[in-house]
């Protein structure tokens, strides 16, 4: 089966159409507004500061932060996705190769767990993230502020048979749902993806 993109692997949760039919769509356009919500509600606000750490900045998307490069930047056009993600950065807006996408709740369940169980599922057995999808590495974090905090990494191919390196990580503090980061990268290492990890930060009053 010809390898899906990103892009195409993504919208099918949101859209039901085929992989083949979306192979065609690139990184970019899912970087925008590919998986819009169906309501026009507002995208939640951003907030953007200086990172202690030399060569970062750190985003915050409500309750939830993180550091990334000091050359990403936050898509102006991206619309919250079906599946509760409600701000996207990327390395590049034109030609993205490493996503970082954010929700200050994800709203696919009460907790960290139910969240990661949501996703993996569909993953895994409704192909939203291509046939070549496969589940990685799944642990508990340690994140201030959180009871649970919970990640999981992936790995899918892109339109041009290159790995996609993916990960997913969802942080709650009681019943009232989780926050949620799912990173989808083709040219940062390991480290780098599990140094953005690292640098989550969870506020529960947000």
């Amino acid at each position: 089966m010809k390898p899906a993109s990103i892009a195409a692997t993504i919208t099918v949760l949101f859209t039901s159409a085929t992989l083949l039919s979306l192979s065609s769509c690139t990184l970019g356009a899912f970087n925008g507004s590919s998986s819009p919500a169906e309501s026009d509600s507002a995208q939640a606000s951003e907030d953007t500061s200086k990172s202690d750490t030399k060569g970062t900045q750190r985003a915050k998307e409500g309750r939830i932060s993180i550091e990334l490069p000091d050359g990403w930047t936050e898509n102006p056009n991206f619309k919250p996705t079906m599946n509760g993600f409600t701000t996207s950065w990327a390395n590049d807006q034109e030609n993205p190769t490493d996503i970082a996408r954010m929700s200050s709740n994800q709203g696919q369940g009460p907790t960290a767990m139910a969240n990661m169980g949501y996703f993996e599922a569909n993953a895994q057995f409704s192909t939203t993230h291509g046939t070549e999808f496969e589940l990685g590495k799944s642990r508990d974090l340690k994140i201030t502020n959180a009871d649970e905090a919970k990640l999981t990494t992936w790995t899918t191919n892109g339109s041009k048979g290159e790995t996609v390196k993916g990960a997913w990580v969802f942080v709650s503090s009681g019943t009232g749902g989780a926050a949620g980061l799912e990173i989808m990268a083709t040219t940062l290492s390991e480290k780098e993806i599990e140094k953005i990890i690292d640098s989550v930060e969870f506020n529960p009053e947000g």
